[in-house]
């Protein structure tokens, strides 16, 4: 199984990080490789089609919220060749909210082999991407 976590401390209120990290269009500012997000997220089942562009190649995913709790937990997942979770879990924390990223996948087949490799650069993009989360929120007061 890939696997990868992530959290970070945002100096904003729980409620507007969760409003942020919840609306598809705001994806592209803050999620590496992603160049469109639509859909809506409002409840469990609503579906969000997100195209990533990677090494050269380009290719549009469609997501199913699984988890909707506001201002605190999301979560996505898909299925298919690669069943995938990506969940976010907002915090009240001393000095903002800690926004929390978790990522799993079940590799099958030829994409088993390449698990370490994706392990590690799953667990650098989660990263990556809440360091600019919190850049772009920080930002905007």
């Amino acid at each position: 199984m890939i696997q990868a976590r992530a959290s970070v401390l945002i100096a904003r209120p729980r409620e507007a990080v969760f409003a942020f990290i919840a609306e598809p269009t705001n994806d592209h500012l803050w999620r590496s490789h992603l160049v469109a997000s639509r859909g809506r997220v409002g409840a469990v089942g609503d579906r969000v089609m997100q195209t990533y562009s990677y090494e050269g190649k380009t290719q549009s995913v469609e997501f199913a919220v699984s988890e909707f709790e506001p201002p605190e937990r999301l979560s996505y997942r898909l299925s298919g060749p690669l069943p995938v979770r990506l969940a976010f879990q907002c915090r009240e924390e001393a000095g903002g909210t800690r926004v929390s990223m978790s990522f799993s996948a079940t590799p099958t087949g030829i994409v088993s082999v390449l698990e370490g490799r994706i392990t590690g650069e799953a667990a650098r993009i989660a990263h990556a991407d809440l360091d600019r989360l919190k850049r772009v929120l920080e930002s905007v007061r």
